[in-house]
């Protein structure tokens, strides 16, 4: 059997439409070959081009009506943003979109479209129209875990939107279902947060009785910046740090924590430093870890 034909270098490393590729000079016998797959109807993607999120989404972008919009998980995932602790791979469940009234959601493979209820503010990612974050975060906080919810929330504010652009958005939902649910979250966001884990230490201290430490607070020494701990109680200088697996594999980050640990305890700072282990397997030792650090620095509550 002969080599299959080299694609036409405007389809290479990308879907395309079988329409495309006929109006290029291929073949229908061509794209039926095993160098292409078809994930939908009239679409092909080069065989050799990864199963990527992005791909998949390219892909589906081809057969979707002009004004959908990626959402849910994948538009979480396509932004970055933290998925619920415990998820599935996103790769591993279907795409989701979203379409405007009147538009009706269509029946694809592999994907699931729903019908919007609200006009989808769509930003676009990577070359592909994903729903903004706050609407995302709408949009999924109210069939969040309570902290997975604020963690999302705490990432929304982080990179994409000031404390008022959050506030507006919850208006606009007032009326609807889980507008309730929201509204209990945004009171819980707090910027500036890095990380998931961040926002789940903070929310189990204060669940806990302790009181709710400052997020991301610089800490400055005789006007020379020092350090900025995620978590801390300035008044009586002690700090929470939540170290990932990261933090001990990579040599320049443990080396710089180290570092940082040391400039604070320098400037008289206790420092707490916490893993996923302590707060996912043992909530209540570290909460009393804490709180036993708090109170031997006079802080009462």
């Amino acid at each position: 059997m002969p080599p299959p034909r080299p694609l036409p270098l405007e389809l290479r490393g990308r879907p395309f439409t079988v329409l495309e590729a006929l109006q290029l000079g291929m073949t229908r016998d061509q794209l039926r070959g095993p160098h292409l797959r078809a994930p939908h109807r009239g679409v092909r993607v080069p065989a050799a081009l990864p199963d990527t999120l992005r791909v998949r989404c390219a892909a589906a972008r081809l057969v979707l009506p002009e004004a959908a919009a990626v959402s849910g998980p994948t538009g979480v995932a396509l932004w970055g943003l933290p998925q619920p602790l415990g998820a599935p791979d996103v790769l591993e469940g279907p795409l989701h979109v979203v379409v405007p009234p009147p538009r009706r959601a269509p029946r694809l493979p592999d994907v699931e479209a729903a019908q919007s209820r609200f006009a989808p503010s769509r930003l676009t990612r990577r070359g592909l129209p994903v729903l903004h974050p706050v609407h995302l975060w709408c949009d999924l906080a109210p069939d969040l875990p309570l902290d997975d919810a604020v963690a999302l929330g705490d990432a929304v504010r982080r990179r994409w939107a000031r404390a008022e652009a959050l506030t507006e958005a919850v208006r606009s939902r007032e009326g609807q279902r889980g507008a309730e649910q929201l509204r209990r979250v945004l009171a819980l966001v707090r910027h500036p947060v890095d990380s998931a884990m961040e926002t789940l230490a903070r929310l189990q201290l204060t669940r806990a009785g302790l009181p709710e430490p400052v997020c991301g607070r610089d800490v400055v020494v005789d006007g020379a910046w020092v350090a900025r701990p995620d978590l801390s109680w300035p008044e009586v200088r002690v700090a929470v740090e939540h170290d990932g697996d990261h933090h001990r594999t990579d040599p320049h980050q443990w080396r710089s924590d180290v570092r940082r640990k040391q400039l604070l305890e320098a400037c008289g700072w206790r420092v707490v430093v916490l893993t996923a282990d302590d707060l996912l397997r043992r909530p209540e030792q570290t909460a009393a870890l804490v709180a036993s650090a708090l109170r031997e620095r006079g802080l009462r509550w």
